[in-house]
Order: structure tokens, then sequence, then C-alpha cells
């Protein structure tokens, strides 16, 4: 049991390793490697002494803007990103069926059981990885505002109750069917983004885990938007419809966080981040796309 448990020093690293604050557990995500967060903590302590058109770079090639820079793209603005494709061995697409997600042991206590179940070796890449996502899920979750769904019904469950009783809901997503090697690539806009109206929004990400986990969170009390970003790239002709969301304060975030050094802004600035594809903003039914102003 004391493999599993460890030091607290060794137990905060690991964290440190594979998350970030939650606003921003996208960004890692998108890279698509289990490795993603260190090469953020690498760029963030580097970014101190670049110049900041060099950190504007950075930040426009994950996908983080802030809100001025959102609303100032229009038809040709051109945008480097990387845009990933899904790693399956990490990030199962299919969730269990929530009978069976209730009795398989879900902490870092039992995850030597659980390793032996799936028969993954603790100490790969995928153990790591997996680890990771368990130790994020205890340590993150603390409020009703917060949730690691390991089943599409607790999911949903969450969804619900954001959103009050009677109301409809549906979820969209960053969708790239034509890309099939993810790289940086230069993508010109095709329109300027246009605001998807809800009155709350509810952002799901997937964790890497043996089976479909999906993060999921609603602030109510910091005001979020969300937008669909029309691209095209420069060569081979893949379009891209990106899902942005947009946090209007960053009160709640610690003053080192690393949105304020990559984007310049003071702490309780507005920022935003391109979702990647398999994340999920769940938003109001009755919602109309509308462009921003």
């Amino acid at each position: 049991m004391s493999t599993w448990k460890g030091s607290r020093q060794k137990r905060s690293k690991m964290v440190v390793r594979f998350t970030y604050p939650i606003l921003l557990c996208t960004l890692i995500l998108m890279y698509g490697r289990v490795d993603a967060a260190d090469d953020l903590q690498e760029n963030a302590s580097s970014s101190s002494i670049q110049p900041l058109a060099e950190k504007k770079t950075e930040s426009t090639q994950i996908g983080l803007f802030t809100m001025d820079e959102l609303l100032s793209f229009r038809a040709g603005t051109k945008l480097p990103i990387f845009f990933p494709i899904r790693n399956l061995s990490l990030y199962p697409p299919l969730f269990l069926p929530q009978n069976l997600a209730k009795i398989i042991p879900f902490s870092t206590k039992e995850a030597a059981a659980v390793f032996h179940l799936f028969s993954v070796p603790p100490v790969s890449r995928q153990g790591e990885a997996f680890l990771g996502t368990l130790l994020t899920c205890e340590d993150s979750i603390k409020g009703e505002n917060k949730i690691c769904a390991t089943s599409l019904d607790s999911m949903v469950g969450f969804v619900e109750k954001a959103f009050g009783p009677g109301v409809g809901f549906e979820f969209v997503t960053t969708t790239h069917p034509t890309i099939t090697t993810p790289m940086i690539q230069s993508y010109t806009v095709l329109e300027a983004p246009v605001e998807i109206r809800s009155g709350k929004i509810v952002p799901c990400h997937p964790f890497p885990y043996f089976y479909a986990v999906y993060f999921c969170h609603s602030d109510p009390n910091y005001g979020t938007k969300a937008f669909k970003l029309r691209l095209a790239a420069e060569s081979g002709g893949d379009e891209v419809e990106a899902v942005v969301v947009c946090h209007l304060d960053s009160k709640n975030l610690s003053s080192d966080h690393i949105v304020f050094r990559m984007l310049g802004i003071e702490k309780g600035g507005s920022f935003c981040h391109v979702f990647r594809q398999g994340d999920l903003v769940w938003i109001q039914k009755t919602t109309t796309p509308v462009a921003a102003m």
C-alpha cells in the first residue's frame, strides 16, 4: 500500500506533472502526450525571461488567447495552432455501464488492484498517466461543482444538476475530421468567432484512464462564454471547427499561474482557450450561435 501513497512530496510532484488548475486542464491534455505538463512547466519557467511577443506565439500555438485577441479575429487572420489526434490507448472513447463503474474502485488506495485487473504495469506510460488521473480527481474535487465522471449517467447527472430542473441541454465539441497527422501549422480564420449563447456552460474534459473518465466543472461565480471558430489549414486543406471557451474572471487563479505569464494579463483578467477534439461543452439546447461583436 505504501507504494501508492508515497511521500507527500512525491504525490505533489506527480499532481504537478499531470495537471494544472482546472481552467487549464484542457491545455495539458491537448498535447496528447503524458509528459505534456512537464513541457508546459518548462515553458512557463523560461517564459519569464522571454519577450512578450514570444510568449504570445507560444500561447497561440496551444490555443490560448486573451478575450480581446479572440474578438479581434476576422476572416484572413493567421494563427499557428496545434490540434492533436486523440490517443485511444490513453483516452478510451467508451464509458463503462454505470453499474459496472460503481463496483470498480476509483481511488489511489485501491489502485494496485485496479492495475492488476486491467493488466497494466503501474510503471509504464499508461500506468503513470492513469495514476495521475486518480491523484488529480482526489485532490481537485472539493465541492459539488466538480466531478470525475466514470459513467455517462454520472456525467449527465452532474450536467442536469448544474443547469437546473427542466432545462434541455446538448454538447458541442471541436471537430477536425480531415486531420490525420498532428502538427503545429498555420491556420486561416474563415470568419469572425461566433458566440454560442447559453445561460450556463459546463465543460467536460477526458482524462486518461482504463475506460472513459471525464472531468466536468461548473463555476457559477465566474462567468464563461463559448465561441465557435472556423479555421482552414494553409497546407493540406484541413478544416477545423473549434470550440473556444472564455473565462471572464481569473481571480480564482493563483498569482503565479501559467496563464498570466503566457498572456501577460493581470490577475482578474479574462482569457480564452481552444478545446481539443474530445472535450465537451454542455450548453442549453435552445441556444443559437450569434456573431461576436
